[in-house]
């Protein structure tokens, strides 16, 4: 098939969802929503055909499983369904994201080591720690 004849436009969309049939509840991601159905990602999805009710942003449609293969699947809606997106904050169009530079001064040097900071107990510990082992020695007790 060359062309795309869907009834509706499809729109990418990154939102979460729940399919509910029977007594089971199922969260799945939306890859992409028109007023026809939506395509879902998610495990366990219902076989083909079978009815489930949709929730998604506060809002519940009734619908069935076009469609599953693997952990994708096609959602019909029982009627065309413009399901809203969540509001922007604020009024107008959403902040572009900018990069800018960080002006900053910080400091990334490490504090320096006051040995006086040791007890003399913790002091021996380090000298203990610090001294070579002893040589190992022959037979006759004498050292290589």
């Amino acid at each position: 098939m060359g062309t795309d004849e869907r009834r509706s436009e499809r729109a990418n969309v990154i939102l979460t969802a729940t399919i509910e049939h029977g007594n089971a509840r199922i969260p799945v991601r939306i890859g992409n929503l028109s007023e026809h159905g939506a395509m879902v990602i998610g495990e366990g999805l219902p076989p083909d055909d079978t009815q489930i009710v949709f929730r998604c942003n506060g809002q519940t449609v009734e619908g069935w499983v076009a469609w599953s293969q693997g952990s994708r699947g096609g959602i019909h809606f029982g009627n065309p369904t413009r399901l809203e997106m969540p509001a922007q904050r604020g009024p107008g169009p959403s902040p572009r994201a900018s990069i800018v530079k960080d002006t900053r001064e910080v400091d990334f040097r490490r504090p320096g080591f006051r040995g006086n900071q040791m007890t003399d107990e913790e002091r021996k510990i380090v000298e203990e720690w610090n001294r070579p082992p002893p040589k190992p020695s022959d037979e006759d007790g004498t050292v290589e």
